[in-house]
Order: C-alpha cells, then structure tokens, then sequence
C-alpha cells in the first residue's frame, strides 16, 4: 500500500532529530529585560527548528533562540575558544511560522533570520556530523 503524504519527508533538507536544550526570548530591546523561556529542539534544519516551548508564544512573533549544540566544543577548530564541558550554543533570530498552543506551553516552528557566517558554518558542519553517527 502506498504511504500518505502525510508520513514522507516534504522537505528539501532532512531535519536533524536529535533533542537540544535551547531557550526562547522575544526579540525585543533591551534583551535583558526579556523573559527567557526553557524550550527543547525537537528537530533542527540548517534554516529553522521546532521547539516544544514552556510559554505560549504567537506565530509571527520574533524570537531570539538560543540552542545547545552538546559533545561539539571539542570538534571547532578554533584555538581561542577555551576548553570546557560546557555545549557550544548558538544564538540567531528567529520569525515564528507556525504554533499550537496547549495549555501553558507551545510548540512552534521557527525559521532562523540574520544568522552570523560563524553560527551558519558551525551549525551547518555540526549538523552534518551528526546526521553521519545516525
């Protein structure tokens, strides 16, 4: 029997599946005075993720999305960052393009706006390493 549309991959680019502690904050100045929200990264793209978020956030919403990429601080070739356990993380702009709210908490589709070259290139090969060891 063939499969629907709705179980093969529509998407150009594969999502990565792994999960990645990441947190949200309307991009708004200052950014300090925002509230950051905890969210998890269900799935990851070079151009965008989906988060299962602690707040309900508003599709078309701007967001500042920070995720943790664990077990890669060791992989940059980069002699100034300094050696830690702590995971590299990666910080970019984000437009929301899709939500569904339940009860106090969302989970949204973001597309990532304004990224630095540097987080584009280690998101990127971090990325591509990882879909390697699935």
């Amino acid at each position: 029997m063939p499969q629907d549309g709705f179980s093969t991959e529509r998407r150009a680019i594969p999502r990565n599946l792994h999960s990645f502690k990441a947190s949200v904050a309307e991009f708004v100045f200052p950014m300090s005075s925002q509230p950051e929200f905890s969210a998890q990264c269900v799935d990851m793209t070079p151009r965008g993720a989906m988060l299962q978020v602690e707040a309900v956030i508003p599709k078309g919403s701007v967001q500042q999305v920070s995720i943790q990429l664990p077990g890669f601080e060791k992989s940059i070739p980069n002699r100034h960052i300094l050696a830690c356990d702590a995971p590299y993380q990666i910080r970019v702009v984000s437009r929301v393009i899709w939500t569904e709210e339940e009860n106090d908490s969302s989970m949204i589709g973001v597309e990532f706006l304004n990224m630095s070259k540097n987080a584009e290139r280690v998101l990127g090969k971090y990325l591509q390493e990882t879909l390697k060891k699935s």
